[in-house]
């Protein structure tokens, strides 16, 4: 069984995530391909490279800013590759589940949440029995009705391995973003954001994501974003995060969500005293309506002050006035 695993990327130099988590999860069972594509390639050129791969099995990876040309492609797909099974997945599809089934007839499958698990079980039933009922995060169709069945409960993130360790992304490292996780979740409730619909925060091993940093950075890496909702939400882990990046990043340059008006004095502090310029920004997450205090980059302001504070020779913290973020809750 020939897979395929697809997205519409914003632009060329960014990189799926996603994609690569699915795959690593999978390959030693079902080997896959990743076709990643842009938002500006005409449709025709990627159904053309689709179709020249015979896939029996095509998965999108579904985003707000990808949607509607991931549409486009799937309806041209489905013509000329109609015994080709057609699964969607991603955030964009993961609510309102049933309506997208409708909207889409094209497509058999919606993988909803996380799909490490999904995906796999999906390939087993698809080359067996074909018993999608048993499938948990997965709708489907049986004859004229969409089927949707239950949630699937969170993966113990211990247990999946690395997506950053593909030999065939090393020669592209240096010239493409990319897009490193160390949690799942989000604590907020922002009504504006899908991520608070899930409840918790979870964090990937330590040691483990550190060891995938460095040989990132080792294989010629230059740009690492984070795609933590908020990267310093656990003011232990963000710190010895930081540290960590700041003592080995050898020239690479990270870049974070953070909520501002809860980064610590000490973080702060840590920061300004040995963070080297350019290579940790950060950006405030919420938009300008639901931040606190100073709307937009905050933490980076107080942390170029910090700067300037100590290259005067007045860093010191009690020789300045309280900072805003002395009035935050703790992370």
């Amino acid at each position: 069984m020939r897979v395929v695993l697809a997205t519409l990327n914003a632009k060329y130099i960014h990189t799926s995530l996603a994609l690569r988590c699915l795959k690593a999860y999978s390959q030693d069972e079902f080997p896959m391909d990743i076709a990643e594509y842009t938002i500006k390639d005409p449709p025709m050129t990627i159904v053309s490279d689709l179709f020249a791969r015979q896939p029996d099995v095509v998965g999108f990876s579904c985003y707000i800013w990808n949607i509607e040309e991931t549409i486009t492609v799937i309806d041209m797909l489905r013509k000329i590759l109609p015994r080709a099974t057609i699964v969607l997945g991603g955030p964009e599809v993961s609510y309102d589940t049933e309506q997208w089934m409708r909207r889409l007839p094209a497509v058999d499958h919606i993988i909803m949440g996380e799909g490490e698990e999904t995906l796999r079980d999906l390939l087993r039933e698809l080359s067996g029995s074909r018993k999608f009922h048993f499938v948990f995060g997965l709708a489907y169709r049986k004859g004229d009705e969409i089927v949707v069945n239950p949630g699937r409960p969170k993966l113990d993130l211990a247990t999946l391995p690395s997506p950053y360790r593909f030999e065939e992304d090393v020669p592209s490292l240096a010239n493409r973003v990319v897009y490193f996780e160390t949690s799942r979740g989000c604590p907020f409730s922002c009504q504006f954001c899908l991520s608070s619909i899930e409840v918790g925060v979870r964090y990937f091993d330590m040691d483990s994501v550190k060891a995938d940093i460095l040989y990132l950075i080792d294989s010629g890496a230059k740009l690492i974003k984070f795609v933590d909702r908020t990267f310093n939400i656990k003011r232990d882990y963000a710190l010895e995060m930081f540290r960590f990046l700041i003592e080995n990043h050898r020239g690479c340059v990270f870049q974070f969500e953070i909520t501002a008006d809860i980064m610590r004095p000490e973080v702060l502090d840590y920061l300004a005293e040995h963070a080297p310029p350019r290579h940790l920004p950060l950006r405030d997450r919420r938009p300008v309506d639901q931040r606190r205090h100073q709307p937009c980059g905050a933490a980076q302001t107080e942390l170029e002050q910090a700067r300037a504070n100590r290259d005067e020779g007045q860093g010191e913290r009690e020789d300045r006035p309280a900072s805003r973020f002395d009035r935050g809750s703790a992370a």
